[in-house]
C-alpha cells in the first residue's frame, strides 16, 4: 500500500510516547509498504534527524507550520470555533493545502494520522480512507489534570477536556478506524470503530538482567517535562520515598528522563534523590535499579515506562491506573497499590525480598515477550489499514 503517515513530532529521537510508537511502526511497516512520513512541525529539523527518519525506509516530507500561525488559530477559539486547542494549535490553511496537493500527486491508498492534533490534515470526503491513531482518550487525560490542578491551569485543562470530549467522537465517526493503546481507552471513547493496538517493547534495546543490581535503588523513568510524570515524580519524592527511606536509610531514588521540569529539578535537594536528565539510553538506568516505582495518577494510555522496566528485569510497583492499561496480573507480573503508604510498603517488600523480586521480574519479562512485541503492534496497524482500504 501507499501510505501517507501524518505526525506532528518527528519520530526521532524516540523520546516521547507518541514518538516511540511512530518510530517502531514506521521501522517495521516500511518493509512492506511505500510510506511517506509527512511531519507537520513548528520548526524545521536538522539534517541529521531527517537522515535518521529516512533510514527507517520511508520518504520524509516536512511541512513547516511556524509559531506565528498559532496566534490566529487560537483567536478562532475566542470567536466561537469549538475545536480543541490541540487541534487549533496545529491548524494552518497553507499547510493543509500543501498536504492536500501531496495527496493528490501521490495517490495514497490510506492516510494514517497520529494524535488528535493532526485531524486538520485528514483528507476531505472522496479522498483516501483515514486511520487515526489517537493513542489514548485525551479528553479523559485533561479531565484528570483539571481535577488535580488549581488556578488558571486547572480552568484551561477543564475547558480543553470539554472540547475534546465533544470532538473525539466526531473524529472517530469520520475516519475508517481509530486506534488506542488499551481497552480502557477504547471504552472511554465509546467503542465503535475504536480498535486496541497496544504498544510494544524492543527486547534487544531492553535486555533482561537479574544480577549486578544495587541493594536499594528505586528508579522512576520517563519524560520528566510531561505533567503526569511531573506529578508522579513529585508524589514519589515527597510522600512515597520518605516512607521507604525512613525504614531503609540506604535507599536511593533516581529520577531519569529528558527535559525535566523545574519542579522535578527541585526534588534533588532531598536526601537520597538524584536526577539523570537526557541520558542517551534508558535501558542501562533500568538495569542498575532494584525496583521501578511508577506512581502515575494523572495520565492515560499505556505506560511505556512500565513495559520497559518489565522487559529489563526491573520489578515494578505502580498504581491501578497504570496497571489497568496492561494485560497483567497484580502480584504475578507487578505490584499495585493506590496510596503512598501502599506503594512504599510494596517497594519495601521487594527491596527486602530479592527472591520474590526475581520471580516477579521473570514473569514480567515472559509476559512482555509473549504479549508486547512491536511486531504485533505494527501488525495491528497494518490490519487497520487493510480494513480501511477494503471498507465499502
Amino acid at each position: 500500500m501507499k501510505v501517507l503517515f501524518l505526525v506532528t513530532r518527528l519520530p526521532v529521537p524516540p523520546w516521547r510516547g507518541d514518538q516511540v510508537r511512530a518510530y517502531h511502526h514506521l521501522r517495521l511497516l516500511a518493509r512492506a509498504h511505500e510510506i511517506t512520513c509527512c511531519a507537520l512541525l513548528t520548526r524545521p529539523p536538522p539534517a541529521r534527524l531527517r537522515a535518521e527518519v529516512a533510514a527507517l525506509g520511508v520518504r520524509l516530507v516536512v511541512v513547516p507550520l511556524g509559531m506565528l500561525g498559532a496566534v490566529p488559530a487560537l483567536a478562532r477559539a475566542l470567536l466561537g470555533d469549538r475545536r480543541p486547542f490541540q487541534v487549533l494549535l496545529y491548524a494552518r490553511r497553507r499547510a493543509a493545502a500543501t498536504v492536500a496537493r501531496l495527496g493528490a500527486r501521490a495517490g495514497f491508498d490510506v492516510v494514517h494520522a497520529q494524535l488528535v492534533r493532526a485531524a486538520s490534515y485528514l483528507p476531505s470526503e472522496g479522498g483516501p480512507p483515514a486511520v487515526v491513531d489517537l493513542i489514548d482518550a485525551l479528553s479523559a487525560n485533561f479531565a484528570r489534570r483539571a481535577a488535580s490542578e488549581r488556578g488558571p491551569l486547572g480552568t484551561v485543562a477543564a475547558w480543553e477536556a470539554a472540547r475534546l470530549a465533544r470532538y473525539e467522537p466526531q473524529l472517530v465517526a469520520r475516519t475508517a478506524a481509530a486506534l488506542v493503546v488499551s481497552e480502557a481507552e477504547r471504552v472511554a471513547l465509546g467503542g465503535g470503530r475504536v480498535t486496541v493496538v497496544p504498544n510494544g517493547v524492543d527486547p534487544l534495546a531492553f535486555p533482561y538482567r537479574e544480577d549486578g543490581r544495587p541493594p536499594a535503588r528505586i528508579v522512576f523513568a520517563g519524560n520528566l517535562g510531561y505533567f503526569p510524570n511531573v506529578d508522579a515524580a513529585r508524589w514519589l519524592a515527597h510522600d512515597i520515598f520518605p516512607r521507604i527511606r525512613g525504614t531503609l536509610p540506604a535507599a536511593e531514588l533516581r529520577l531519569v528522563g529528558a527535559r525535566p521540569a523545574r519542579a522535578v529539578r527541585a526534588l534533588t535537594g532531598a536526601p537520597g534523590v538524584s536526577l539523570a536528565a537526557g541520558v542517551p539510553a534508558m535501558a542501562p538506568e533500568l538495569a542498575t535499579a532494584t525496583v521501578a516505582v511508577v506512581p502515575v495518577r494523572a495520565g492515560s494510555g499505556l505506560q511505556n515506562k512500565v513495559l520497559e522496566a518489565m522487559a529489563a528485569g526491573t520489578p515494578v510497583v505502580t498504581t491501578p491506573r497504570a496497571a489497568a492499561a496492561l494485560d497483567v496480573e497484580p502480584g504475578e507480573h507487578l505490584l499495585v497499590a493506590e496510596d503512598a503508604a501502599g506503594l512504599a510498603a510494596a517497594a519495601l517488600g521487594l527491596l527486602r525480598d530479592p527472591a520474590r523480586a526475581r520471580l516477579l521480574a521473570r514473569a514480567a519479562r515472559a509476559l512482555v515477550e509473549r504479549r508486547y512485541r512491536w511486531e504485533d503492534s505494527a501488525a495491528g496497524v497494518e490490519a487497520a489499514w487493510q480494513r480501511a482500504v477494503n471498507r465499502p
